[in-house]
Order: C-alpha cells, then structure tokens, then sequence
C-alpha cells in the first residue's frame, strides 16, 4: 500500500489531494490546523492536528511516524503572518 502526506488538508486544494488519493487506496496522513473537517471523507485517512509553522508539532509529528515509509509527500500548507492566522481563524469560528 503506498502512503501520502499531506500538509493543508483540511480545505481547498489539500482537501481535494485527500480525497483523490484516499479514493485510489492509499493510506493518507492528513495534516491540518484543524482536522476536524476530515469526518466525512471515507477512506484510510489518519487526520494529525499541525501546525507547520511550530517546530515541536513538526518534530513530534515525526517522531510519531518514524518507521513509516511515505511515497509522497504534499506541502501544501499556507503560511501567513499570525495576525492572518489569527484572522482566518475567527472567521472560521463565525462561519
């Protein structure tokens, strides 16, 4: 079984790889600020809350998957200044 990374997951473009590659039957890591909106995307997805701007969630990311072999690894997650940030998240919050 091949495996894919995938970091952005949670909306847009990312959301999309999910979907794609958990449709064809790889095993996707699914990474997110929030990976709640992953709930309804059927396949062998394995959702990890991360924030790719914080060293430690990264470091502890891979430490939580040493020994795994990932075939492809997405980078697809945004980074934007913490006011920005701050900003999407409020407007998620507000719907």
């Amino acid at each position: 079984m091949s495996t894919v990374l995938i970091t952005g997951a949670a909306r847009g473009i990312g959301l999309d790889f999910v979907k794609q590659y958990a449709a064809k039957g790889w095993k996707v890591h699914a990474c997110a600020r929030t990976p709640d909106a992953l709930g309804g995307v059927k396949g062998d997805i394995h959702p990890h809350k991360l924030e790719v701007t914080d060293y430690a969630a990264v470091k502890a990311l891979a430490a939580k998957l040493k020994g795994e072999a990932i075939d492809v690894l997405i980078c697809n997650a945004g980074v934007a200044g913490r006011e920005a940030v701050r900003v999407h998240d409020e407007e998620r919050q507000r719907g």
